[in-house]
């Protein structure tokens, strides 16, 4: 620090000047990338989310004002002002990095998806990137030589993987439809129970024989999951049409989770999608395109397998990773999310009310089975839609298992149900509370194997 009424050296100016200029840089930056992501979000379903748009938005103010002030701090301070704020702001970035890469390093996980694919299929497994039906909301579904479709599952009898959340990759092999469950299992009349739902019901991230429908036929129900990552209500309805309709299960579990409403605004852009909820009889016949639906897909992953591998590896990269603070700004929780937003519309009633009327029609039963999110706990924040989504479900008459009150509440250490105690997924044993306590309400309404 100089002191006061002495000019500095010019060497120290100059790092002072450097250190604004950098400044100067680094909020530029970041609002160039933030004004990028608005246009190019990093999950295409999130282009045009009010939420997600929002906190780029208040990046790209923050960095107008910063890289101002430093500008201003440049040109209109005294230089030893600059020198004594340079050395404050240059001591407080290199704690700040150095902490960052410390936490990149600490537990270092070298590889991607993208990389763990290219593994099981360079030791000839028949392995492809895991595909969610929420990418082709934008393009609404996929051409086909018998023009436009929109799978709701994978690429059938394959392999694929799940997210790392639990510290590795569950390997998992997808059934005749492209789903995260045991083959065999779609038989008219025989199926006791199919859930619906997102990647809560598909089972991320645990092994295929610990999800919840994996654990309910280890309690003896014939259960099919057709949940996938991303699914909302519109495309939640559409695979219970087309893979429940056909099999008419005994019990439908619809699996509502926070950021439902969310996903459901997006998939009203869809035209497809809306046929399913504003047309009775709509279906595209899935089950017997299973052939076309595989062949789509291979294609998708061809045309997005080199430009995934490169983002991947570009994404993860620890330079990038460290530049923009990603660890510490996900242990602050600093990161664009997407809220749930309640919509000032019925539509998420008329869907509800359409996927009972679905189910009402071969005499099946359905329940609503709402999953509480990690905040409930850590931070004790309610989910200001429960009310809404609880009344809604109550006016159409559905029943509800609320893993809240039936799991979580009780449970002497709720967090010890999420992977690290974090913000991610239920973990095995999570699930396995989950598939129970489904059992116990089943049981106690009359339906025993």
């Amino acid at each position: 620090m100089s002191e006061q009424g002495q000019e500095p050296p010019k060497s120290i100016i100059k790092f002072a000047n450097a250190v604004f200029i950098l400044g100067i840089i680094f909020w530029v930056l970041i609002t160039i990338y933030a004004s990028y992501r608005i246009f190019y979000p990093m999950h295409a379903p999130n282009l045009g989310d009010e939420e997600i748009e929002n906190f780029y938005k208040f990046s790209i103010i923050f960095g107008v004002v910063f890289s101002s002030l430093f500008g201003l701090g440049l040109k209109k301070l005294s230089n030893s002002l600059k020198v004594n704020l340079s050395v404050l702001f240059f001591t407080i970035g290199i704690s700040i990095y150095g902490f960052e890469t410390y936490l990149e390093f600490k537990n270092k996980h070298t590889t991607t998806r993208m990389d763990t694919i290219a593994d099981l299929r360079d030791s000839g497994v028949n392995a492809f990137p895991n595909v969610f039906p929420s990418n082709f909301i934008g393009s609404d579904g996929l051409k086909s030589d018998d023009g436009r479709i929109y799978p709701l599952g994978t690429i059938s009898n394959s392999t694929t993987i799940l997210s790392n959340e639990a510290g590795f990759y569950p390997i998992v092999e997808t059934d005749e439809y492209g789903f995260n469950n045991s083959k065999g299992l779609y038989m008219k009349n025989k199926v006791d129970i199919l859930l619906t739902g997102d990647s809560y019901t598909e089972g991320f991230s645990v092994n295929s024989d610990e999800t919840i429908s994996a654990v309910l036929r280890q309690l003896n129900y014939n259960a099919i999951s057709v949940g996938k990552s991303g699914n909302g209500p519109l495309l939640e309805l559409a695979a219970l049409k087309e893979y429940g309709e056909p099999f008419k299960p005994k019990i439908v579990l619809w699996l509502y989770y926070i950021n439902d409403l969310g996903g459901l605004k997006i998939e009203m852009k869809s035209s497809i999608l809306k046929k399913y909820l504003n047309e009775d009889d709509y279906s595209q016949k899935l089950i017997y395109r299973q052939e076309e639906i595989d062949k789509v897909l291979k294609n998708y992953i061809k045309s997005e397998w080199s430009k995934k591998q490169k983002s991947e590896k570009l994404v993860n990269h620890p330079i990038i990773k460290i530049a923009k603070l990603y660890n510490l700004r996900m242990r602050i929780k600093l990161q664009p999310t997407s809220e749930p937003i309640v919509l000032p519309t019925p539509v998420f009633e008329n869907v509800l009310s359409k996927a009972k009327q679905t189910v009402s029609q071969w005499n099946g039963k359905i329940y609503f089975v709402y999953l509480p999110d990690w905040n409930r706990y850590s931070l004790d924040m309610e989910h200001p839609n429960r009310n809404f989504v609880i009344k809604t479900v109550q006016k159409l008459n559905i029943p509800i298992i609320d893993i809240h009150t039936e799991v979580f509440e009780p449970h002497s250490d709720p967090l010890s149900l999420f992977p690290f105690r974090s913000y991610n997924h239920y973990n095995a044993e999570g699930y396995k509370l989950v598939a129970e306590a489904i059992e116990k309400r089943l049981v106690l309404d009359g339906y025993i194997q």
